[in-house]
């Protein structure tokens, strides 16, 4: 009995895990299945995917620019820089002697003539010194026509003659003198001006050390440039020069260059360039007043040139970005390294680097990479 219930239980067992691998093998199958149906599904999505792909790929990639062919113009260089209305009667006076101002003449920004009396400084000791020479002049001056007559008839002395004759060329010098030292107790215009500065007042002292007036010319006005020694060598005498006052209702000067400076500035390193002003604005510059100048320092009627906002700098290095096709003729960025030369008004002439007819992506460019695939806007 035992031995059948022990056999019936280990037939259903086998029953039992026999239906339970067949189970596992069916599931293990349906797996298998459904992973191939997947894998071939997504087969044909990439599939797909990958031609959507290739029809748009090439139009959403470009990057919009726009480019400019390089060609060669008429390339102008300029240097500004600010100068000032001078003269070459433009001076500090002092008096010749020293004294005690007694009279003050003119006031600043008084016209004045040349020989014009601007001041008196006290002469009182002075003319009585001279009247008292003057005095022994005329005795000395007696003593001496009677001693030449006298000898003149062959009977005086020549000595006592010699001696008369000596002192009176003596005091002939001091009269001399003293009438100078009276005139340097005036002070009086050394050309005809404006009294740009009035240092002494009536009871002060002045003396020879320190400047009574200041006096500027009003003729033969000029404006001064002071310009950089590696600039002064590309500059000529009779060159144009533009010249501009800022602060005057006046249209801007075409003039030339009148002089130049020999010699170089130590302190600064400049070289002093003058420009002569018209007499029609003499009335309304005045010295001292600032005026900006403009000269031309280059001129090449063929250069190759772009706006120097096109340059871009990686280190020391300048590079500009331009279109080409590649192997495929495709539109690509080109990395171009330049040599630049001088640049102004917004322009930079090329050196090397570039050819003419190149075309330069102008709009763009900022974030491009060498290779980069680009389309030209329309």
């Amino acid at each position: 009995m035992k031995t059948k219930l022990i056999i019936s239980i280990t037939a259903v067992i086998i029953t039992l895990f026999a239906m339970g691998c067949s189970e596992n093998e069916n599931s293990e199958i349906s797996i298998e299945e459904r992973l191939k149906k997947l894998e071939s599904e997504r087969a044909e999505l990439d599939t797909k995917i990958s031609e959507l792909r290739s029809q748009l790929g090439d139009e959403k990639k470009a990057i919009p620019v726009e480019l400019m062919n390089l060609g060669k113009n008429n390339f102008s260089h300029f240097v500004s820089l600010y100068g000032e209305v001078a003269s070459d009667q433009d001076v500090d006076m002092s008096p010749k002697s020293m004294g005690l101002v007694t009279s003050v003449k003119v006031t600043e920004g008084q016209r004045v003539s040349k020989g014009q009396l601007l001041a008196l400084l006290d002469d009182e000791m002075v003319n009585k010194r001279l009247k008292e020479a003057k005095d022994s002049y005329e005795f000395i001056k007696t003593i001496f026509e009677k001693q030449k007559r006298v000898w003149e008839k062959n009977v005086g002395s020549e000595l006592e003659y010699l001696k008369a004759k000596n002192d009176l060329e003596s005091m002939e010098n001091r009269l001399s003198i003293l009438k100078e030292e009276l005139s340097n107790m005036r002070i009086v215009a050394p050309f005809s001006g404006v009294i740009d500065k009035v240092y002494i007042k009536e009871g002060e002292m002045a003396s020879p050390n320190f400047p009574a007036f200041h006096i500027v010319s009003e003729s033969d006005l000029k404006v001064r440039a002071d310009v950089s020694e590696s600039v002064s060598y590309r500059l000529n005498k009779g060159e144009s020069a533009e010249v501009f006052f800022p602060d005057l209702d006046l249209d801007t000067l075409d003039l030339k260059i009148s002089a130049i400076s020999k010699s170089i500035d130590k302190a600064n390193r400049t070289v002093s360039v003058f420009v002569d002003l018209p007499k029609s604005v003499y009335n309304k510059v005045k010295p001292s007043m600032l005026a900006s100048v403009r000269f031309k320092t280059a001129q090449i009627d063929s250069a190759l040139t772009l706006p120097t906002n096109l340059l871009q700098q990686e280190g020391t290095t300048e590079y500009v970005f331009v279109a080409k096709k590649d192997s495929e003729g495709k539109l690509i960025a080109d990395k171009k390294i330049v040599v630049k030369g001088k640049s102004y008004g917004g322009v930079t002439e090329i050196l090397g680097g570039l050819k003419p007819s190149e075309n330069i992506i102008t709009v763009g460019y900022e974030g491009l990479k060498e290779g980069d695939l680009i389309k030209a806007a329309k």
